[in-house]
């Protein structure tokens, strides 16, 4: 037996969403909110390192994260949860957005450890988020009691196919600023290393910063290996602190890579173009409504953040964006976004190329499954 004095552990699931991967808990197993929660996860994701060697995290910001969950305390909603975005370099824990993947993750957990009763074939659920007091509807396979793992639902990024989980974000507009375009316009004028760059900053599911490839000497179709230059993600690091500090997340740009830094996202957009991906395959520009490359805790995305997508889709459909400028010109209710690893659709209802900045829900399909379910282990700080 492990002797608790020197290690004590955390009872959690590591679970599969989207394609991102995380560790699932419930409150109990945990601090309360603060400093020694922090330090608890970040020792336990083997932060700050970039590989995370010596922790559960995989040394990217996609499985570097955190899901506190729990039976909702009220009574519009069955389950409520809290997200965390743990640093890879820094030993930080970002509590001030959400995860459009590992949401998808949330009705498995609950249904996998009896929060909720698991009703075949499916199971609708009213999750509320914390972070950014905003409410998803969602609807879970159920196969025998049990979560689903077998469909013919495929995310690109994600090998094989799984059962389709669709999350429904309501009223996403606003999550952490309060206003869908927090600075009041559709874009404005960005100003680091003396050049000046043509952004929209946009806030549906999580903030967001966008601005042009071409702006920074790219042609939008790069996959991660490339991006991963110093010199381009200090300019967008830049770039992003420039933008908390514009919304007065911190006061000083460059606090924001240690005070801020998962949100916002930031993201180059460009016109519907074919590209190869990064296992290979074609994407032809006539299956794609935008294409677009974003960046998540100063790390090249492997695929695309989901809030970042929901985002994105939302914008192409709001007047006088960046976005809004690439986008073919469907108007439809999906948005087919083009990533490194291929596409994702994204559901949008209520948005406008009107002028009109209302959003009234987005929606997207994942796959979700359990991947572990024990004890990890931090070592105890006063050893």
């Amino acid at each position: 037996m492990v002797d608790q004095s020197i290690q004590g552990s955390v009872r959690g699931t590591l679970i599969r969403g989207g394609t991102s991967r995380g560790l699932y808990v419930t409150p109990e197993q945990l601090p309360p909110a603060g400093e020694l929660r922090d330090e608890i996860l970040i020792e336990l994701f083997g932060t700050p390192d970039p590989l995370q060697i010596d922790g559960i995290g995989g040394g990217n910001s996609h499985t570097s994260k955190v899901m506190i969950v729990d039976e909702a305390d009220r009574p519009d909603a069955d389950i409520e949860y809290t997200f965390g975005q743990v640093g890879i370099d820094n030993a930080t824990v970002d509590w001030s957005g959400n995860c459009g993947n590992l949401t998808s993750g949330i009705g498995v957990f609950a249904a996998a450890t009896g929060l909720v009763d698991a009703r075949d074939p499916e199971t609708e659920l009213v999750l509320y988020n914390t972070n950014t007091d905003t409410y998803i509807d969602q609807v879970v396979p159920i196969a025998d009691g049990e979560p689903a793992v077998h469909g013919e639902y495929h995310v690109d990024g994600i090998p094989g196919t799984g059962a389709r989980i669709d999350s429904y974000f309501r009223d996403p507009g606003g999550s952490v600023t309060g206003r869908t375009l927090p600075t009041g316009a559709a874009r404005e004028t960005l100003s680091v290393a003396g050049e000046d760059y043509t952004v929209s900053i946009v806030d549906i599911a999580n903030p967001n910063v966008f601005l042009r490839a071409r702006d920074l000497g790219l042609e939008g179709t790069e996959l991660p290996d490339t991006l991963n230059d110093p010199d381009l993600l200090d300019r967008l690091e830049l770039l992003r602190g420039a933008a908390c500090e514009r919304l007065g997340l911190v006061d000083d740009r460059r606090d924001a890579v240690d005070d801020c830094p998962a949100i916002p996202q930031i993201a180059v957009v460009s016109e519907p173009q074919s590209f190869g991906t990064a296992s290979g395959e074609r994407v032809n520009d006539d299956d794609l409504d935008i294409t677009s490359r974003i960046v998540t805790t100063q790390t090249p995305h492997h695929s695309y953040a989901t809030t970042g997508a929901m985002c994105l889709a939302a914008a192409t459909q709001l007047d006088g964006t960046i976005p809004a400028e690439f986008a073919r010109d469907a108007g439809g209710p999906n948005v087919v976004i083009g990533h490194p690893q291929g596409t994702i659709t994204i559901g949008v209802e209520g948005s406008t190329r009107d002028g009109g900045t209302t959003v009234d829900r987005v929606r997207v399909g994942r796959t979700a499954r359990l991947l572990f379910d024990g004890h990890v282990y931090y070592r105890n700080s006063t050893v």
